[in-house]
């Protein structure tokens, strides 16, 4: 009797599925180069710690463009006599107590002191630093990798949810090839089993004459013989299985724990905020005394949405005649919006002044005078930024 082997044609939408197969590889692949940037970067801003050097988080925008809300920047520790003018310094903000400040030494002060200035400020710092207070020159700069700890920070966490989310996406994206690898893996064993030992000499050939002559057996005796074989082979092919499973288990569970002792070494090794403080910032008193009289706050802050997304802040103010006022967003420590010149008029706030999505922000009314003299209000107002887009509305 004689057998004809008979072949089918190509499966039906073969293409489809191999287009389908290498754009899963490819996302995957792409998901877990993201992964590994992601925690290169938490690495490059946690390690340099561990060798004596400061990472903080950069939480205001003075020392943009180069230096941008967000950013961890490594500060390396040196002697005063290294400090040189044109340096980034990370120093105590006399201030601001328990504050850091993050600023450019431009020029020598009086009696030793240090003058500092915000990149993107128009005015120098008006209190000089101690040699004493710096904590080391700015050598680093991670971008970006600070920004859930500064979302964190004002309370944005709505921002936290998402990020949370979107990680959690692309872990998960991580392994949608991994059928695929199994496949391969499966065929692997399957090749190894076809070829080892046991298939080196069949049992027909193991109880056959040496002289290759017929016994006069029927095929069916082989065959029937041939049955424990292939019963031992289907086994072995299940324990190979059974450990390629356990193997794929146990690299899963390896690679999980190796994430959450990076992210965890990351949390505890990831600096605190370091304020780059803005150049307004004159003196630790809530007031200012001037010659012409003591400097009073603006108070009864009101805010009322206008008709095209933005909100209007209105407030009382009764002390001497003041250069300008502005919305100060406290929550980023920026102006959100100036009015008009000595104007008391409530001044209009637009999204784009404030750049924080689906958060409630609160505002102060800033009174400005002559040079970078201010006072702050103690009364604030509440804005609420929507979750897409730039529209404001009032927050109760």
């Amino acid at each position: 009797m004689s057998s004809i082997a008979v072949h089918g044609g190509p499966a039906p939408h073969a293409a489809v599925r191999d287009a389908v197969d290498w754009g899963r590889v490819v996302v995957a692949t792409l998901a877990r180069g993201v992964v590994a940037t992601l925690l290169g970067l938490a690495l490059w801003a946690a390690a340099p710690a561990l060798i004596g050097w400061q990472p903080t988080t950069v939480m205001t925008g003075s020392m943009e463009p180069r230096i941008v809300p967000g950013d961890v920047v490594v500060s390396r520790p040196v002697g005063s006599g290294e400090i040189a003018t044109g340096k980034v310094l990370l120093a105590d903000d006399p201030d601001q107590p328990d504050h850091l400040r993050m600023h450019r030494y431009v020029e020598d002060g009086p009696r030793g002191t240090m003058v500092t200035k915000g990149d993107a400020n128009p005015e120098q710092d008006s209190t000089p630093i101690e040699r004493s207070a710096v904590h080391g020159v700015a050598f680093l700069r991670i971008p970006f990798i600070g920004t859930p700890i500064r979302w964190i920070s004002a309370g944005e966490w709505g921002l936290v949810a998402m990020l949370a989310l979107g990680l959690t996406a692309v872990l998960a994206l991580c392994t949608i090839d991994g059928s695929l690898r199994r496949l391969v893996e499966a065929d692997d064993d399957t090749d190894g089993a076809a070829g080892g030992p046991d298939d080196a000499a069949g049992p027909d050939d193991a109880a056959g004459p040496a002289d290759g002559t017929e016994d006069g057996r029927e095929a069916r005796d082989g065959t029937a013989t041939g049955l424990q074989t292939a019963s031992s082979t289907v086994l072995t092919r299940r324990a190979s299985r059974r450990r390629a499973r356990r193997v794929r288990r146990l690299r899963r569970v390896g690679g999980g724990a190796a994430v959450l002792v990076l992210a965890a070494a990351a949390g505890v090794l990831l600096p605190g905020a370091a304020d780059a403080a803005p150049w307004s910032r004159t003196t630790v008193a809530p007031t200012a005394t001037f010659s012409a009289g003591t400097a009073t706050p603006a108070t009864a802050l009101t805010c009322t949405p206008n008709g095209d997304g933005s909100v209007n802040i209105g407030f009382t103010y009764n002390g001497p005649p003041a250069t300008s006022f502005s919305v100060l967003n406290t929550n980023a420590n920026t102006i959100a919006a100036t009015g008009p010149a000595g104007s008391t008029a409530p001044i209009r706030v637009t999204g784009s002044g404030i750049l924080t999505l689906g958060a409630v922000v609160t505002v102060k009314i800033r009174t400005n005078w002559a040079g970078s003299w201010h006072v702050d209000s103690t009364a604030t107002a509440r804005i609420q930024t929507a979750l897409v887009g730039t529209n404001l509305s009032c927050a109760n």
